[in-house]
């Protein structure tokens, strides 16, 4: 039986008078990688937040690893859209931020950051400030950061949304390349069917707001697995066009 991670029950957000999500509830297990796609405005942000501890809902919690969640967790990180980097810092020292938050030993922390630039396809770059990157680039070293922390758990906020096409299939290759090299659990956001199928074992559809679970969809292509290979398999087509229908379906009712 494969052990759930991380554990959403009877979740309830509300700002003023809109409720975001009503009494969501969801699993997430052990190793897996949860992408969850949705209408606009149905919560998935602010979701990924409080299973970080960053929201604190209205009602219902968040468990991971048997605890409630309060407050960030060592072993869970979190990547941002927007890249997040400081743009006084070089690149070592952002990817080197959440180590040095964890008081590791300064030593630890240059391995560390070595590691993980070149495991993002960063080496040589460690010197350079964030508007010397590309986006691509920029984001990268947002993913070397995080992973800097060697977290159990990766939440993941649309991070590759701004990217442009060749680069962000680029980057899914590359997280899939890590997943096989270094498997975690990871729940990834995304507006994207097709980088929810390359990426996923299951895809959450959320409804409209006030949003609850309409259905969880198995990724049922094997790993590992590149972009083209998702594309080129059998049941894409058929997972692609079923996911949308639930999509359009949501957005026609909000």
């Amino acid at each position: 039986m494969i052990a759930e991670r991380i554990l959403v029950q009877g979740a309830t957000k509300r700002y003023a008078s809109v409720t975001v999500f009503d009494r969501l509830e969801l699993a997430v297990r052990d190793g897996e990688t949860l992408c969850i796609l949705g209408p606009s405005g149905c919560g998935k942000t602010t979701l990924l937040r409080a299973m970080h501890g960053l929201v604190r809902l209205d009602d219902g919690k968040v468990v991971v690893d048997g605890n409630t969640v309060a407050s960030p967790r060592r072993n869970v990180a979190m990547v941002f859209q927007h890249f997040g980097l400081f743009p006084w810092k070089r690149v070592a020292e952002n990817v080197a931020y959440g180590a040095e938050l964890q008081g590791l030993p300064r030593e630890q922390i240059r391995d560390r950051v070595s590691r993980y630039i070149e495991l993002v396809g960063l080496k040589g770059f460690e010197r350079h400030y964030p508007h010397q990157l590309s986006g691509g680039m920029q984001q990268r070293a947002g993913l070397a950061r995080a992973l800097a922390t060697e977290p159990d758990i990766l939440l993941m906020d649309e991070p590759f949304g701004s990217l442009d096409a060749q680069t962000r299939e680029i980057l899914q290759d590359e997280l899939l390349r890590i997943y096989r090299m270094q498997p975690r659990t990871m729940v990834f956001i995304t507006h994207s069917i097709e980088e929810a199928i390359a990426l996923g074992d299951r895809i959450l559809i959320m409804t409209s707001r006030p949003a609850r679970v309409r259905e969880i969809v198995r990724v049922e292509i094997p790993r590992p697995r590149t972009v083209s290979e998702v594309i080129a398999h059998p049941s894409f087509v058929a997972l692609r066009d079923h996911c949308w229908r639930l999509l359009r379906e949501q957005q026609a009712m909000a």
